[in-house]
């Protein structure tokens, strides 16, 4: 074997030692950070919500889409009263879609806490009690908040929430009132 090959062959032998070993570094690290996204959405309905009882997903494959918002989780809690906790999206926010997690329970909703967005006038609607237009109304009397005014300075936020809290609205009428999912 001569000097060259031999130089060859302890190079590639270097290489592929660092390259098992960045590969087992990067695994490692993947391991002890990773989050389970289901797992962190049961914890922060529960977190937000002050269910006392343990959260089961329902909707956690496909989000269910209705037009300008959208379901993406759904899950119920064991409570005595149940805590049904969405996780919804709405467009036509001005920089896309919002996020929001609503809190139903005996079929009003009692709280939203707004999620991962890219908007920068949501802190007008908690300024103008925005939120509040969609508190203790029985779902099950109502088709949608269509009615609810925009927020003057932030419509494209306040519309994309309540597009949001619409597709909620929907789909607890047509899945869970009737009878449909937990």
């Amino acid at each position: 074997m001569t000097a060259k090959t031999k130089n060859r062959i302890q190079c590639v032998a270097v290489l592929a030692i660092i390259a098992l070993c960045s590969g087992l570094l990067l695994g490692a690290f993947n391991l002890l950070t990773y989050v389970d996204p289901f797992q962190s959405t049961l914890d922060g309905f529960k977190k937000d919500s002050g269910a006392e009882g343990e959260f089961t997903m329902v909707v956690a494959d496909e989000p269910v889409n209705y037009g300008t918002g959208q379901i993406v989780y759904y899950a119920v809690s064991d409570d005595e009263v149940p805590v049904h906790a969405f996780l919804a999206g709405g467009s036509g926010g001005y920089q896309g879609t919002v996020q929001i997690y609503v809190y139903v329970r005996d079929n009003k909703i009692y709280k939203i806490v707004i999620g991962e967005n890219s908007e920068t006038f949501l802190g007008k609607l908690d300024d103008a009690n925005y939120y509040e237009n969609f508190y203790d109304k029985d779902l099950t009397e109502l088709s949608d908040f269509n009615d609810v005014d925009t927020v003057s300075g932030a419509t494209l936020s306040s519309t994309a929430v309540r597009n949001g809290v619409n597709a909620v609205v929907r789909y607890y009428n047509e899945e869970i009132s009737k009878g449909g999912k937990a």
